[in-house]
């Protein structure tokens, strides 16, 4: 099913220039290791698909976030609307309407959130970490309220951690932006994976 996701994802991918070898190398890594967590985390549940979908993206958008500092809004909208179908199928296959309101809440309080900060911190959150923030509010919505405001907070932490690691060892200019996408990401599917919910 991994391969399947993979595969399925790859062309939405071409978004980005081509790649070196080793960053192709690393982004398999890092895909192969989401799908055997979430693979752990779920087995055999539904909830596999959207969450694979979720990785695959994601990991595409980490990298890219980390060698261009952009986001693309086509990788982020194709991730709203696969994962927000698959939720949605597994609301109607399962009885789990609640669940899917929570999820759409989610999106919209954390675009929200992200929005507000984007416009007063002047420009320290782009656009495309509002996006991602409604993705990650979508997918982290539908686990539960704790498991959104967990993965908020690690990601920020992590990030403020790098941040003032990276200034405190000269290799990063005063003033300079870390990149939140990758953050972001690692908070949520260390919740998604690791934290009960």
């Amino acid at each position: 099913m991994g391969i399947g996701l993979a595969l399925g994802v790859r062309p939405l991918v071409t978004v980005a220039p081509p790649a070196s070898s080793a960053t192709r190398l690393t982004a398999a890594i890092l895909t192969s290791l989401a799908f055997g967590a979430l693979a752990w985390r779920f087995g055999h549940q539904f909830d596999l698909l959207p969450y694979s979908v979720l990785a695959a993206i994601g990991v595409a958008l980490g990298v890219i976030d980390v060698l261009e500092q952009r986001l693309p809004s086509v990788l982020i909208y194709s991730g709203v609307a696969l994962v927000g179908v698959l939720l949605a199928t597994s609301a109607i296959l399962h009885s789990r309407g609640p669940d899917f309101l929570r999820a759409l809440v989610g999106m919209a309080v954390i675009t929200v959130f992200y929005l507000a900060l984007a416009l007063i911190s002047g420009g320290g959150l782009g656009a495309g970490d509002v996006k991602l923030g409604g993705l990650l509010g979508l997918a982290l919505g539908w686990l539960g309220w704790s498991a959104l405001v967990t993965a908020t907070i690690l990601g920020w932490f992590a990030a403020a951690l790098v941040w003032l690691l990276l200034r405190a060892t000269r290799r990063r200019p005063r003033g300079s932006l870390v990149p939140m996408g990758p953050f972001l990401l690692f908070g949520a599917l260390l919740t998604i994976t690791v934290v009960p919910t």
